[in-house]
């Protein structure tokens, strides 16, 4: 039955849900991240190249998703590329953001900007464990620019952005450190934000060995979900931080819609539905496809699963 279910598993005529990276810079180096080990260029995503992604993602009724390999707060015109989405008519734009440049005047102007999700990566209660995550010592500071948000949230008499406070699931060693971060922002937070836990990538492997599984299934992220890399490179999956299954690339010859139906994508689905994926370099043991369905995050105020969006 799984394997007849496998086989038949049809692909969205275009992805519900886009990562766009609007760049691969970060001021971080955390532990459970591949920022360290990619060798593909760094580099922002230019405006005219977004507007165009923009447009097709709101004329198919996409969500956009603006982070991917980076912190998306050092792109100097990321408040002006989420009003053009929403100026475009994207329904839904969201960001994760690693709040380390969340100060009053850009948490005011992401206010104005329309942004539906802000993700705050934070992954501590404290800042030992801030340390050991993320490799700096500035915990405080990363929770005062979110609670300084959250107050201008609470003043402008706003939900949105619905904001949630992000931590690693593999991270949050100790039986209290859970408790403790619900118990830190549960008093701060909007009627719909909440506190989301998230199981770790392993990056196909790259980050750290893959847990095999007999009963393993076709991932999702190539029937559902695309990324788009600052270059415009279409990349196969969330899993491919370093850019090497390259799907195509968007710009003034080619558009997501062609490359999500083109020959590369299509190539790999055959292998999910034939549950040949071993045959996939990218693929070839990688776990992360378990995380494909959206359960791997969870808001841990109601236990509710799949809530990134």
């Amino acid at each position: 039955m799984r394997q007849s279910q496998t086989r038949t598993i049809a692909a969205l005529a275009f992805p519900e849900r886009i990562n766009v990276e609007p760049t691969n810079r970060c001021n971080l180096r955390c532990r459970w991240c591949p920022y360290s080990r990619m060798t593909r260029p760094r580099g922002f995503m230019s405006l005219a190249l977004f507007r165009r992604i923009a447009a097709e993602c709101a004329a198919h009724g996409a969500a956009v998703w603006l982070q991917y390999m980076g912190e998306p707060l050092l792109h100097p015109r990321i408040v002006e590329m989420i009003s053009l989405a929403k100026g475009a008519g994207v329904g839904r734009v969201g960001l994760s953001t690693n709040a380390f440049f969340l100060d009053e005047a850009t948490g005011l102007k992401l206010l104005a900007s329309g942004l539906d999700r802000l993700e705050c990566s934070v992954d501590a209660a404290d800042e030992a464990g801030f340390r050991a995550s993320r490799g700096s010592p500035e915990f405080q500071r990363v929770v005062g620019n979110i609670r300084g948000f959250l107050r201008l949230k609470q003043e402008q008499g706003t939900g949105k952005p619905v904001t949630s406070i992000q931590f690693l699931a593999r991270g949050m060693r100790g039986e209290d450190q859970v408790p403790r971060m619900v118990s830190q922002w549960q008093g701060v937070l909007g009627p719909e934000d909440f506190v989301m836990s998230i199981r770790d990538y392993s990056f196909a492997g790259s980050v750290r060995e893959p847990v095999p599984d007999r009963n393993r299934v076709a991932c999702r992220w190539p029937f559902r979900a695309a990324v788009i890399l600052w270059d415009g490179t279409m990349v196969l999956c969330g899993s491919d931080f370093d850019g090497r299954a390259v799907m195509g690339k968007i710009g003034r010859g080619s558009s997501i819609a062609a490359v999500w139906t083109g020959a590369a994508f299509e190539a790999v689905r055959r292998l999910h539905r034939g549950r040949s994926w071993d045959r996939h370099p990218l693929c070839r043991g990688c776990d992360d496809w378990r995380l494909s369905d959206g359960s791997g995050y969870v808001n841990v105020l109601k236990q509710k699963t799949g809530v990134r969006e």
